[in-house]
């Protein structure tokens, strides 16, 4: 046995088990490099969470150029990478159409002990963005490691069918009513008791008929505090 490693072994010819997490990027810049489609996505998507966005490329898509011109993105260089644009970022997201270059970046953010993610290519990432279905502060990930992103879009699918508005609704509930749950529940056991006593009732499908009132009801009768939304 080798190393201090716990836990099961990867599965045989997959060399990494990624640690699930939810990551905050607000303020905080990411770099990334590349000017095409997959970059595009990827600039819009860390823009959606409050990332300070460094672009490197020689080209970029309409659409980045008009962040660009528009000051959404924080930095812009026209040329391609050099290692110091690494400096003072957060995490790295290389999306080039050059072998070369994606490694390049794979092995100065890895010297760095820096977040790194070269799309599609699971072997030169240290961290995978996973299919995300997202219902309000309700975020429910899918990842194959890498393997399928196709499958990880098929699943994904089918949970956004299962699981409608009405979560969104039941999370923003229990957000509002979190302080006071913590006041009529002291440990951490007896609140979670208190909101399983809640999933076993109807409250979710009230929510999805849009009795938005009964709901509230509800929750102020099986929760015993007094709910306001």
């Amino acid at each position: 046995m080798s190393g201090n490693r716990l836990g099961p072994s990867p599965p045989p010819g997959h060399d990494k088990v990624f640690y699930p997490m939810f990551v905050d990027v607000e303020g905080r810049r990411c770099l990334v490099v590349g000017g095409g489609p997959v970059a595009t996505e990827k600039v819009e998507k860390l823009l959606l969470h409050g990332a300070v966005i460094r672009l490197v490329s020689p080209e970029v898509t309409p659409e980045l150029a008009a962040l660009v011109a528009d000051g959404t993105i924080a930095e812009f260089h026209r040329r391609p990478y050099a290692p110091d644009d690494l400096r003072d970022c957060f995490l790295v997201i290389a999306a080039t159409n050059l072998d070369a270059i994606n490694r390049m970046v794979w092995q100065d953010s890895e010297a760095l002990n820096m977040l790194c993610n070269v799309v599609d290519v699971p072997p030169l990432c240290n961290f995978i963005v996973p299919s995300i279905v997202r219902r309000g502060e309700l975020a429910i990930a899918v990842s194959t490691g890498g393997a399928s992103p196709v499958v990880a879009k098929h699943i994904r699918l089918q949970l956004e069918e299962t699981y409608g508005p009405e979560w969104e609704a039941l999370v923003a509930l229990l957000r509002d009513v979190r302080d006071e749950l913590k006041l009529r529940y002291l440990d951490m056991p007896s609140r979670r008791d208190a909101v399983e006593r809640l999933m076993e009732t109807d409250v979710v499908q009230r929510l999805a008929d849009g009795d938005d009132e009964a709901a509230r009801r509800m929750a102020r009768q099986v929760l015993d505090i007094g709910v306001h939304v």
